[in-house]
């Protein structure tokens, strides 16, 4: 999980970026969550030594005058602890910049607050997804989850809820996943998948479906049918060569 840090001293902006961000991630299903906002650097101090190996994204005022530590010397510190993490800038003065450049603390980027409020979040949205493929997605979730990438985001299901993946007709590079309250359309193919998921319980059950064995509800040999609930609405087809290694794994 990507761990997201803001500290900024204007309350109101603070409060703002914490309530639309969350909506964000979890509107968008990605793997991250605001662990702390402040304006107190030896807060953020504090939790980093603590969690030393989780990823983070830092968006750090740099006019923050706080204690001992402006926003700049905090994004020092951070980058001593830290060497790989990701520091975004939020700043009132696109000038201070060039400040920046000399502590040679290489920021993703820098967002300025002027404007209205959803331009910021514009940027911290892209922030947050450029963030999330420059620290890699497989290292960032539990390797209990699918992840997948839709309109260039990164989301995530834990695996145990797929039911199965079947092949579109007349595109063989579009699968649709089913799972437990989803179904989406994904730019992949049967083939990749299960090399992907070999370990993980599924099977090539049907030239056009790939199945989650660990959550077969019944299996009919006579029906060639593999049902994922009690009700028999979840269905998934099983070709009849694959009947026998389909029983043979259950």
């Amino acid at each position: 999980m990507l761990k997201v840090i803001i500290v900024e001293d204007q309350i109101d902006i603070r409060e703002k970026l914490v309530t639309k961000i969350t909506n964000y991630l979890i509107f968008e299903e990605i793997d991250a969550q605001v662990v702390l906002a402040t304006d107190k650097p030896e807060e953020v101090i504090s939790y980093v030594e603590v969690n030393p190996k989780d990823k983070y994204l830092f968006l750090l005022d740099i006019e923050l005058i706080k204690d001992e530590y402006s926003g700049i010397e905090l994004a020092e510190v951070l980058r001593r602890k830290l060497p790989f993490e990701v520091i975004v800038f939020l700043t009132s003065h696109s000038e201070l910049s060039l400040i920046v450049l000399e502590h040679r603390i290489s920021p993703l980027d820098y967002i300025v607050k002027s404007g209205d409020f959803e331009s910021i979040m514009n940027s911290v949205r892209q922030d947050i997804n450029r963030t999330m493929e420059l620290l890699g997605v497989e290292d960032v979730v539990n390797k209990n989850y699918f992840t997948y990438v839709k309109r260039g985001r990164h989301y995530r299901i834990l695996i145990e809820d797929i039911y199965y993946f079947e092949a579109v007709k007349d595109d063989s590079h579009l699968v649709m996943l089913h799972a437990k309250g989803r179904q989406v359309s994904l730019r992949e193919n049967l083939i990749g998948l299960e090399e992907r998921l070999a370990d993980k319980g599924f099977y090539r059950c049907h030239k056009g479906y790939l199945a989650n064995l660990s959550n077969i509800v019944t299996f009919s040999k006579r029906e060639r049918l593999i049902y994922y609930d009690e009700e028999k609405t979840l269905v998934c087809p099983v070709a009849a060569r694959k009947l026998r290694s389909v029983a043979d794994r259950l």
